[in-house]
């Protein structure tokens, strides 16, 4: 048949990156065979054009009025189809020979990425694969969950390979209760039961297990990377990428917010299993959370809240923003109302696409999560957008989405953001590094905007509800050569059920159409449609009206001025001192013109100057030196508004540094291990298994209040970018009696060679002037790494894996730290 393609519009989409049609090659009164052809630069010049996606029998179909948008549903589908395998690769595991999925098979993550990841596959799940495969989706849920190597009983989600060694410097494997929470509506009878059990009995041991060792009781959060954003330097200061350990002490927006998701699906869990001492416990924890967030992250100035907070010794949160944890914030209840319609109105939006995943970008650093829009990520800012009803952030998201998919002729992991290319030639920070066609979480998010925004399908424990959210804009624009909206032959528990969306005439008021009216096989109907009112072949219609008029706020950046787009290179604290009873502080920038900077000082976590001059080369703070320990950090602004990193914290430790106090190797009470000197000097070699302690002699603590334990370690077990060695190792401060008096875990990340040497994180405690003590560090049954976990007994890409569990440092000293 020859392929046909209305050039009016209906088929086709122009910018300029170039232009993509839909031809339709082939029909029935059911299916469709398109062409889809681009003239756009795609990446690796995949896949070739024109492309065939064919319309599965077996597959949801989508009736838009515009050909393209139909054909890129059935994209999505097609894409869905081709990351569904029977086994998994990946170099790193099984010396790179396949890995068998169970019985149904499972999803892998790309063209590019065959594995299947616990953050990949969790919000590609919650997105929309649950209902494509739930089978399958189960399968590549399960395939996260794991039991100790040692015995000990009871299964955790695994975090995978990471940062400094994955777990507890990366903390947000707990993104598997959102996949969890997705699929449970979808499965039905045994299914559902079985499935249940075993997410609670994970969820409980993974939350436990997490609240004893990166949840900081002092301020109510957890530590830990962002979620997603795992790439060092792309979105944290550049002298990351050698050392993590400041990584693994902040506290992220988005980790957080996944931990809280965790809590509340884990209490629902637990009240279905008639669990109520364990659900109130988890929802109390859950609402504690909340409000902690909401308390420390939210910046009232910008309307946004912070992407993180800085390390130990630097606690305030950063003026910097992403828009992953932007959109959970909203789409999950975080953010206030009011918070929530500042975040929509405030995050920018830069170029033709979305807005970019970070804000500001980073100077001097490649195109990937910097510089970069991702698909999955919008597709979350677009629920975020439809749960607060900003149509104006819809909209923009909506043609994001249809944008990348159309040019690319595949839904793509990343796009640059200022041109919406999958690739931009900019020497040295070229990019995006990576990007991989059918990247199943962008897959999703295809899906997502379709199903779960335009018609609004929400899988209920209770049944189905359906709530679409399209801006009149959109109806308007692309959708304007129709008069309903039509997504056919849905799966939904056994049934097959038709949607159809009918829309009021082109040319009403701006913003959200508004539901007025819904029937299920012609009866009107209100809410939740239990499954007795479905037959196995059911038509839900849904009738739109014009909304309230109010389309919101959007905010653009442009590049006409690179400093409206990027922060400051990131300033440093030169040298601490005293000037009389002053702390005096030495400046620098870090090497944009002074002239258009600001700086601002951070006092333990407080900013105590602010619009500083970037020419000012010494702060003095006024009689700081002779009260306590205070540590120091700096920030610089342009103009924009936009800000840099923070520059290392800097602390003054009194003359002489007379607050520090350390324990030499050869002064450590060993169990296990070895008094070594070679690496550069003396330590504790070896140390570090199950069963082994290091102790100080008894100590008399000179001042009273907070004091902080901190170990100058190696790691060498593993690189600074991958791995599952990095350790952790519970401190506990004891009377010389014995009694224990604090506790706290610190972590010791992989450091890519046993020759480099770094401070650990630290671990708090309170000690009382001239009282004695000792500290402990212990290696007990919670300060396990990934490699303690039988998941990693095929991992073949470095230490801890098929080799066997492997947890040991080399410790030079034990330092106290008083505040």
């Amino acid at each position: 048949m020859t392929p046909t393609a209305d050039r009016t519009g209906t088929a086709l989409w122009t910018d300029e990156l170039g232009e993509a049609v839909a031809a339709i090659t082939d029909a029935d009164a059911c299916r469709r065979t398109y062409a889809l052809s681009s003239t756009a630069s795609r990446r690796d010049a995949l896949p070739a054009s024109p492309r065939t996606v064919v319309e599965a029998d077996d597959r949801p179909t989508l009736r838009s009025g515009h050909d393209l948008l139909d054909a890129l549903y059935a994209l999505a589908q097609l894409e869905a189809r081709e990351n569904s395998v029977d086994s998994i690769t990946d170099g790193a595991f099984n010396d790179g020979a396949p890995l068998a999925c169970p019985t149904g098979g499972c999803f892998e993550t790309g063209r590019l990425w065959k594995y299947v990841w616990t953050r990949d596959i969790s919000y590609a799940v919650d997105l929309g694969l649950a209902g494509v495969d739930p089978l399958r989706a189960r399968n590549s849920l399960e395939f996260k969950l794991s039991g100790r190597r040692d015995g000990v009983a009871g299964e955790q989600i695994v975090q995978d390979t990471g940062t400094g060694g994955s777990y507890p410097v990366s903390t947000d494997r707990v993104v598997w209760a959102m996949g969890a929470a997705a699929l449970l509506p979808r499965l039905t009878g045994g299914e559902r039961d079985a499935f249940a059990a075993r997410a609670l009995a994970a969820l409980r041991a993974t939350l436990d297990h997490d609240r004893a060792v990166v949840f900081d009781e002092a301020d109510g959060l957890y530590r830990g990377e962002q979620s997603f954003l795992d790439w060092r330097e792309q979105s944290y200061p550049a002298s990351t990428a050698a050392v993590v350990t400041p990584i693994a002490s902040s506290k992220a927006l988005s980790t957080n917010l996944l931990h809280l998701r965790a809590l509340e699906v884990t209490a629902g869990l637990a009240t279905d299993a008639g669990a109520t001492a364990d659900a109130a416990r988890y929802q109390g924890w859950a609402d504690a959370l909340r409000a902690r967030i909401r308390a420390r992250l939210w910046d009232d100035d910008a309307g946004l809240f912070a992407t993180f907070t800085g390390p130990a010794l630097d606690p305030a949160p950063v003026r910097r923003w992403d828009l992953l944890g932007s959109a959970l914030a909203v789409a999950g209840g975080v953010a206030t109302p009011d918070q929530a319609r500042r975040i929509l109105a405030s995050y920018p939006h830069v170029g033709p696409g979305a807005a970019p995943v970070i804000f500001p970008q980073q100077q001097l650093t490649a195109i990937y999560h910097n510089r970069a829009e991702w698909p999955f990520v919008t597709a979350y800012w677009l629920r975020a957008a439809a749960a607060a009803d900003n149509a104006a952030v819809a909209t923009r998201a909506m043609r994001a989405l249809i944008r990348g998919a159309a040019l690319n002729l595949s839904n793509v992991e990343n796009l640059e953001t200022v041109t919406g290319a999958p690739y931009v030639d900019d020497g040295a920070y070229s990019g995006p590094v990576v990007n991989s066609q059918r990247q199943l979480w962008s897959v999703a998010g295809f899906l997502s905007m379709v199903e779960h925004t335009l018609f609004g399908v929400r899988a209920e424990r209770d049944g189905l509800r359906i709530d679409p959210y399209l801006p009149r804009a959109l109806r308007d624009g692309l959708l304007a050569g129709t008069d309903e909206l039509v997504l056919n032959d849905l799966a939904w528990r056994g049934r097959r059920v038709t949607i159809v969306v009918h829309l009021p005439p082109v040319g009403g008021a701006a913003g959200r159409l508004a539901v007025t009216g819904l029937t299920v096989d012609g009866v009107a109907h209100d809410g939740v449609i239990d499954d007795d009112l479905l037959a196995a072949q059911s038509r839900i219609d849904v009738e739109l009206g014009d909304g309230d008029g109010d389309a919101g706020a959007l905010t653009e950046r442009t590049a006409a001025d690179w400093r409206d787009l990027y922060g400051p290179r990131t300033p440093s604290i030169t040298a601490v001192g005293r000037d009389g009873a002053d702390v005096a502080l030495d400046l620098a920038t870090g090497g944009d013109a002074a002239a258009d900077l600001t700086l601002a000082i951070y006092r333990d976590g407080v900013r105590i100057a602010d619009d500083l001059a970037g020419t000012t080369t010494r702060y003095l703070d006024a009689g700081a030196a002779d009260d306590g320990s205070p540590c120091y950090a700096v920030e610089a602004c342009f103009a924009s508004g936009a800000c840099s990193q923070h520059g290392a914290p800097a602390c003054w430790w009194g003359d002489g540094t007379a607050a520090i106090t350390t324990f030499a190797a050869a002064d450590l009470v060993a169990v296990g291990g070895v008094l070594a000197g070679d690496h550069g000097r003396p330590h504790v070699a070896e140390w570090g298994d199950a069963g082994h302690t290091l102790a100080t002699p008894t100590f008399v603590a000179s001042r009273t209040g907070a004091h902080l334990v901190q170990l100058v370690y190696g790691n060498g077990a593993g690189g600074v970018t991958t791995g599952i060695t990095a350790a952790a190792k519970r401190v506990v401060v004891e009377t010389e009696a014995g009694a224990e008096v604090g506790t706290g875990v610190v972590v010791m990340p992989q450091l890519g060679t046993w020759d480099v040497w770094a401070d650990s994180t630290f671990a708090e405690v309170d000690l009382v002037a001239g009282t004695s003590y000792r500290i402990r560090l212990v290696a007990d049954a919670t300060t396990v790494n990934m490699s303690a976990f039988e998941h990693f007994a095929s991992y073949t890409g470095g230490t801890g894996g098929a080799s066997g569990r492997f947890e040991r440092v080399n410790v030079a000293e034990i330092k106290l730290l008083a505040r």
